[in-house]
């Protein structure tokens, strides 16, 4: 326990202050959800042998842009109060996922502003005029 809230204090020591429960799981896979109970965004950070760029949090940023949070040995700030999953990776061959999520469910909601938020905390937000995030066949953001 001691070890995870160091992880998140170095990042974002406000937050670790304030989460209010953390989430472990081992080869996790879910469908799209939201989190209803959640009072503002979480922080993912992934751990394990699964391949590069696969098994982060993907989230609906708009109607027709998913953005993918690569939380693979790094924390991703995600608001779950979107539509959101993990991105598929391959368990074949040994490989495991490991992951920490940790998520506020008690205090003062915060306003929900953005889907993703890059290593920045910045809210990443889609253009919805004239820009690639609202051509039909839809996009998808890596962040």
């Amino acid at each position: 326990w001691d070890l995870a809230q160091e992880i998140l204090a170095g990042v974002d020591g406000e937050y670790a202050r304030r989460y209010t429960a953390i989430a472990v799981t081992k080869q996790f896979e879910g469908s799209p959800h939201i989190d209803k109970q959640n009072v503002g965004p979480f922080y993912a950070l992934a751990l394990g042998n699964f391949d590069e760029g696969t098994g982060g949090v993907a989230v609906e940023a708009d109607a027709r842009t998913v953005c993918v949070v690569d939380t693979k040995n790094r924390l991703g700030k995600v608001d779950g109060r979107f539509p959101h999953w993990v991105a598929p990776w391959d368990a074949r061959g040994g490989k495991e996922r490991f992951s920490l999520i940790y998520y506020r469910t008690m205090g003062e909601p915060e306003p929900i502003t953005s889907a993703a938020f890059d290593e920045h905390g910045r809210g990443v937000h889609v253009d919805p005029e004239g820009s690639e995030a609202s051509d039909e066949s839809g996009e998808e953001r890596r962040i």
